[in-house]
């Protein structure tokens, strides 16, 4: 438990694991209002869609040496870029470009600014999810903003640079003689690479994203995996569109805004997936205190509606919890768990059986899904009470700076435990018939 704050250690995720992960994953996606965040993201993709693409283009053909001719083999059938760059166009022009003038630095400082509204409403979103755990700064957002644009242009310039010469080099003579392969094979592999292309430059991008943009130095397993299903779903929700949207349809009654309004369709689908996966790292990646705070906030055994049942099945065995060896605790029955004047070190939550809490002048019974202990921890004073087994019981102890990093990040945990601490101290000093203390 003394790293429920931060990294979570490697566990394996049982199916109520998952099932806890989607529910905090939804709740935070719904109370973060990634939604609008999203149709942000949208907004800035397409304003900064064609300046990231030529800044790409600038990149391949005046720095990596790109042929226009081969730019244009790799991108003239793809529709949904010829929609609105002419490509062919575009490179050539690009190459045709001897001297470089000021207007063409001042245009080009005009396309990278352009480009970074893009950048901007991805960082802004992602900080809105990790706000919580990492402090947003100005400075270090714009430069991680610049830094993330640079990044993905040159990356995917890379990419497709050398997929580009992979494929010139396969249609030499010399290539077929040394490794034989059928030519329709080769086409196969050739067409299935062109088309997997923009998906695995998606993928790197995302990871990254994942990764370094947050701050916070999520695992790398967790933002791959989050990567692979972001992608993963992005690709069947276009199956789904292209199943269902006919484009002739869309030229009819829209004409030339048809290709726009696809294209913003798709592009807010993809930042809705991708805002719902970055919020999934957030949550795997701080799970157990995430977990602490609504076990916590459970709903007493009284409240019988409908949401606290679901609430109280959902949680109440906390299986991420109990596979840390080193915080669970098991007492027998009448065994002790704490005594009278010790230092309260530790917060205890009650995963099966009962425990026995006895003050001065008066007895109480806790069972499975309470918290006990945690009045000593906040006050930084010794017990004054003993608790014990009242059956066999199973406990997670929480030290206390676990538990006062959960009072930080959860108001509402913050709340519950101020009005836990005046139920203590109306216990252990009684309560007059004035009902003062």
């Amino acid at each position: 438990m003394k790293n429920a704050g931060k990294n979570p250690q490697k566990k394996r995720m049982t199916g109520r694991t998952a099932i806890q992960t989607l529910y905090f994953t939804t709740v935070f996606f719904f109370s973060n209002d990634l939604f609008a965040y999203a149709s942000a993201c949208t907004f800035g993709f397409l304003f900064s869609f064609i300046p990231v693409s030529m800044l790409i283009l600038v990149i391949l053909i005046r720095v990596l040496h790109a042929s226009p001719d081969m730019i244009e083999q790799l991108f003239g059938g793809n529709e949904q870029i010829m929609r609105f760059l002419n490509i062919d166009s575009v490179a050539r022009t690009i190459s045709q470009i001897k001297t470089i003038t000021n207007f063409e630095i001042v245009l080009g400082i005009a396309i990278i600014f352009m480009a970074r509204r893009f950048f901007s409403s991805i960082i802004n979103s992602i900080n809105r999810i990790f706000h919580t755990q990492i402090p947003v700064r100005p400075v270090i957002t714009q430069l991680i903003i610049f830094a993330g644009e640079a990044i993905l242009v040159s990356l995917t310039s890379i990419v497709i640079f050398l997929f580009t010469t992979a494929r010139a080099i396969t249609r030499y003579h010399f290539f077929s003689e040394i490794i034989p392969i059928p030519p329709v094979l080769l086409s196969t592999m050739t067409d299935f690479m062109l088309n997997t292309l923009p998906y695995l430059i998606v993928f790197i991008i995302v990871l990254i994203c994942y990764k370094g943009a947050s701050r916070s130095r999520p695992p790398t397993g967790i933002c791959l995996v989050s990567s692979v299903l972001c992608v993963a779903s992005f690709i069947a929700v276009q199956k789904v569109m292209g199943h269902f949207i006919n484009m002739n349809n869309y030229n009819i009654v829209y004409g030339v805004l048809s290709n726009t309004i696809v294209l913003l369709l798709e592009a807010f689908f993809f930042f809705t997936i991708f805002l719902f996966f970055a919020e999934m790292v957030f949550v795997r990646q701080y799970f157990d205190t995430l977990l602490m705070g609504e076990l916590y906030l459970l709903p007493d055994r009284d409240d019988t509606s409908r949401i606290a049942t679901i609430k109280r099945l959902l949680f109440i065995r906390p299986d991420s919890l109990l596979k840390d060896g080193k915080s669970v605790l098991k007492v027998p029955k009448g065994g002790k768990i704490y005594s009278r004047g010790e230092k309260g070190q530790f917060t205890y939550y009650i995963a099966s059986g009962s425990v026995l809490i006895t003050r001065t002048n008066n007895l109480s019974y806790m069972d499975s899904g309470s918290f006990f202990g945690e009045e000593a921890c906040l006050l930084d004073e010794i017990r004054n009470e003993d608790a014990s087994a009242y059956t066999d019981v199973k406990l997670i102890r929480i030290p206390e700076e676990d538990f006062f990093t959960l009072l930080e990040k959860n108001p509402s945990v913050n709340n519950k435990a101020l009005s836990q601490i005046s139920k203590y101290f109306a216990k252990f000093y009684g309560l007059r018939n004035d009902f003062s203390l």
